[in-house]
């Protein structure tokens, strides 16, 4: 029986989280009851040594986590999973993500993901990156989000892409349609984020009563620009400076303005207003350095399914 090995280092940013929690946003395809059992077993170790699950990470801790094969859902191509292509260069490619389809395989979705569409057009992804769930995906989409997305076909390329994103330094733009009427034509919603149960939520420092059913806040922030009002409705550009899980959604949610569409953030009087079967949020551009220095730099248009939705609402000229 052949053990894979990922390895990790950790950035400043995550210091102070626990390792079990660590783990579920490293390998979101796994359980956190499967990581922790990972953890009790001793084939997680921390600069060496076996801890415990309630660890805290530190700082440049050099984490170890071993996948026994027979615990790995198998990856197998699927040229019936559809996406466009963007650019296809020989280190990397930018594709375009449909809505509704699931970023990699995992115990519940072990078949008709992103990636096994990305292996049936490129095969040499396969043993690219850290998780072998997961060949060359550097970032990911919800299930329910459109648009751009880079992909590693490379090892070199890979930890190049991926020591971007950790120094932030990849710009991504994101177009959504938030409920209401936003008072400011652009700003900044700089609020922590954590996680109650099954959901990220915003921590305001002020409210203390749900701090201890809630894991670990992060710092995060996003800058958002207006681009039309409508009856209703705002149509805005959104710019994540940090990169929380569904960071965008939750933000906007805090300040009152959910995502038209989103069945997790939005209450139902919001849902009922528009005929939308997913959440109105599609990443529109992406950019990025690549190591000769040249800056590369893609956009993508809001697909059909949502540029109806914007043909049946009724502009408001006050812009």
């Amino acid at each position: 029986m052949t053990t894979h090995t990922s390895s990790i280092s950790v950035a400043p940013a995550d210091a102070g989280t626990r390792l079990d929690l660590f783990l579920v946003s490293q390998f979101p395809a796994r359980s956190r009851s499967f990581l922790q059992q990972l953890i009790e077993s001793g084939e997680v170790r921390v600069n060496g040594s076996s801890v415990k699950k309630h660890y805290h990470i530190k700082s440049g801790d050099a984490l170890e986590i071993s996948f026994k094969e027979e615990d790995q859902v198998d990856i197998t191509s699927d040229p019936t999973v559809l996406f466009h292509v963007v650019h296809d260069a020989k280190d990397f490619a930018v594709i375009e993500k449909p809505a509704g389809v699931v970023m990699h395989p995992s115990h519940t979705h072990k078949k008709g993901t992103l990636v096994n569409g990305l292996l049936a057009r490129w095969p040499e992804l396969k043993g690219v990156g850290e998780d072998p769930l997961r060949p060359g995906i550097v970032h990911r989409l919800d299930k329910e989000t459109s648009g751009l997305l880079v992909v590693a076909k490379t090892q070199p390329m890979f930890e190049w892409l991926k020591k971007q994103f950790s120094s932030r330094n990849v710009e991504k733009t994101y177009t959504a349609l938030v409920a209401g009427k936003l008072a400011k034509k652009e700003g900044e919603i700089t609020v922590p984020i954590g996680r109650l149960k099954a959901r990220q939520i915003a921590i305001q420092k002020r409210n203390k009563r749900r701090s201890g059913n809630v894991s670990k806040s992060r710092n995060a922030s996003t800058g958002f620009k207006v681009l039309e009002f409508y009856d209703g409705f705002t149509l805005v550009e959104a710019y994540p400076k940090t990169g929380r899980m569904h960071q965008i959604r939750v933000h906007f949610k805090h300040i009152g303005h959910p995502l038209a569409g989103d069945k997790t953030y939005a209450p139902r009087k919001v849902l009922s207003l528009l005929p939308l079967s997913r959440q109105f949020l599609h990443a529109s551009a992406l950019s990025f350095s690549l190591p000769d220095g040249e800056k590369a730099v893609f956009s993508s248009h809001l697909p059909k399914d949502l540029t109806n939705v914007l043909l049946g609402l009724e502009k408001k000229r006050d812009i």
